[in-house]
């Protein structure tokens, strides 16, 4: 027997009428779930807040790459190194007058001293552009760690000519704070003990500064040196970071330094100081002021002219702690 294929009989209208309803129907059916489903999809994309939005196309935005931290020297020796590296990077870019890349060693809340006063970023970019630098040979580099801090002191002999002033080639205490911010080593303070025999008065700070902060400045920079000068030892001991480094006129300097020297030191009058000026650099505050202040270190006599002074305290508070100093009086 032969089976036949299912098929219309279209020789049959009714068979022929109700297969094309049932398509019809079945069509219709079809065509009502796309529109639910368009409608359905509508509705999401309307009910999503603008926040959740936000969201949703964020997280299709892949994370920024956090700035990688610092890797600190293992030893003195890596230190040392390291120092070496960033104080030439920089007499490199004063030499070439490459302001730009001077501006890039610096935080934004740096200050610079030497015998003339203080400067700013601002005020030490104009000093770069308009002076000469030359010849600049870096030696005898100390490094220190101190909390996030590297502090260097060095000697540096350069042919220099700063605020039209030509300036002794010899060899000269600098120091310098260091941090790593935003994926680089930048500068806080830097300070330099390159003076001309005649050490003249000091210019007025070429910047106002945040009246708040220079006042706040002005009573830790106070408090610390009043403590040397009262005797009090063990609490200008206990200011002085471990790590912490110093120049002046008898050159380069560590912490066991000037506790030992503070023993030594006679003051005739309580420290005055003028022209405060305070910026903070993350952990750091920077204080550079005029300190008049007269004393007696051994054989050596300092005036109680007016001299740039500069502090650098980490912490804030009674927890504050000095880890860097500069100090251009000199013996005339």
């Amino acid at each position: 027997m032969t089976i036949a294929r299912k098929s219309i009989d279209r020789r049959n209208p009714f068979c022929t009428m109700f297969a094309v309803r049932t398509l019809a129907v079945r069509t219709l059916a079809v065509r009502t779930l796309a529109v639910r489903t368009l409608a359905c999809a509508l509705f999401s994309a309307v009910a999503l807040s603008p926040v959740a939005l936000s969201s949703i196309a964020s997280a299709q935005i892949p994370p920024t790459a956090p700035t990688a931290p610092v890797s600190w020297p293992s030893d003195s020796s890596g230190l040392t190194a390291l120092a070496t590296q960033l104080v030439n990077a920089w007499y490199a870019k004063v030499t070439a007058q490459d302001a730009d890349g001077a501006k890039a060693l610096m935080q934004s809340g740096f200050q610079w001293m030497n015998f003339q006063g203080a400067l700013d970023r601002t005020g030490m970019l104009a000093a770069i552009k308009a002076g000469s630098t030359a010849s600049a040979s870096v030696s005898g580099v100390i490094a220190t760690r101190v909390g996030d801090a590297l502090v260097v002191s060095c000697q540096v002999s350069a042919q220099e000519t700063i605020g039209g002033v030509t300036l002794p080639t010899d060899a000269a205490p600098r120091l310098s704070v260091w941090q790593w911010v935003d994926g680089a080593w930048r500068m806080s303070a830097l300070g330099s003990m390159n003076i001309p025999s005649t050490r003249p008065a000091p210019n007025a700070p070429s910047f106002a500064g945040d009246a708040t902060a220079n006042a706040a400045g002005l009573a830790m920079v106070t408090a610390f040196v009043s403590e040397q000068t009262n005797k009090a030892y063990e609490k200008y001991d206990a200011m002085l970071a471990e790590g912490m480094q110093s120049v002046n006129f008898k050159g380069q300097k560590l912490r066991a330094d000037l506790v030992k020297g503070a023993h030594y030191t006679k003051s005739s009058a309580p420290a005055v100081f003028t022209s405060a000026r305070a910026t903070t650099c993350g952990s750091l505050t920077v204080v550079t002021c005029t300190m008049s202040l007269g004393v007696s270190i051994g054989w050596s006599t300092l005036p109680a002219d007016p001299a740039p002074f500069m502090a650098v305290f980490q912490g804030t508070g009674d927890a504050a702690k000095v880890i860097a100093t500069v100090n251009t009086n000199q013996p005339k």
